[in-house]
């Protein structure tokens, strides 16, 4: 929702993600509220979904009143004056949950999850899991996978396809958004795409999740490097106990399944 040119016009659309975590996530449903806190994180250059993650935490702190507008604006207005303060909330929710001891920190990995319930959607939540990213919503989402997203034993290969598809988008720079038209047949596009970039023509059948599996292999290791391990491959403990009221769901996805998700990759 940036506006060009320093105007602070309130006016524009206001994507997904920003209304769940800094309308819903914190109690705020004004669209001209949303509008006007984003206008300030975009104008820092900052995320409106890690910020979003780190008002929702210092709400479950007490820093701000649920649904106050202007407890959040003033929050926002100490990560501009770059106070100490300013400084946490502005490294995001895990920095948050740490200064103040929180343990209900919706992160993977560092990441703010967006907005997608894994306690529902179980095979996002297998992503936000998995993913050498954290909790990335374009590493794979499973929203249109034909299973029961409740049933915790099928969430396994749809994730996994869903994070070799989108890992091979990106190591081509196709837009998330591009993947969708031509989903159908995207080994057709992306070899048209190979050959006409580079002129290879033996190209194997399945080239997308060929690169998907490059690129996440080569992900993984990097992260085995910088220390990751599997036990960073997990949700939030407390989203293992605390039922969203609405269904009585938890994440329940085995550990067995994160921790093997990959075995046919690496």
């Amino acid at each position: 929702m940036s506006s060009g040119g320093g105007r602070q016009d309130h006016r524009l659309a206001v994507e997904y993600e920003t209304i769940g975590l800094m309308g819903t996530n914190i109690d705020i449903d004004s669209l001209d509220s949303i509008g006007r806190l984003n206008w300030h994180v975009n104008d820092l250059g900052l995320d409106s979904i890690e910020i979003g993650g780190s008002l929702g935490v210092a709400a479950e702190a007490g820093l701000m009143r649920w649904g106050s507008e202007e407890d959040a604006q003033n929050l926002i207005d100490e990560i501009r004056a770059g106070t100490e303060l300013g400084h946490v909330l502005g490294d995001g929710a895990v920095s948050v949950g740490k200064k103040y001891n929180i343990e209900r920190v919706p992160a993977v990995k560092g990441q703010t999850m967006s907005a997608y319930e894994p306690r529902s959607i179980k095979g996002t939540g297998v992503t936000f899991a998995t993913t050498p990213q954290g909790a990335d919503h374009t590493c794979g989402l499973t929203i249109r996978a034909q299973v029961n997203h409740l049933d915790p034993t099928q969430q396994k290969d749809a994730s996994l396809n869903a994070q070799l598809n989108m890992a091979g988008y990106d190591t081509i720079g196709a837009c998330i958004f591009a993947g969708f038209g031509y989903a159908a047949t995207p080994d057709g596009v992306v070899k048209r795409l190979l050959k006409a970039r580079y002129g290879w023509d033996d190209l194997p059948d399945n080239i997308l999740q060929a690169l998907g599996k490059e690129t996440i292999k080569l992900e993984r290791e990097f992260n085995k490097r910088a220390g990751f391990t599997a036990k960073d491959d997990r949700l939030p403990e407390w989203m293992t106990k605390e039922a969203i009221p609405e269904n009585g769901s938890v994440f329940d996805v085995s550990t067995e399944v994160l921790d093997h998700i990959f075995d046919g990759i690496e």
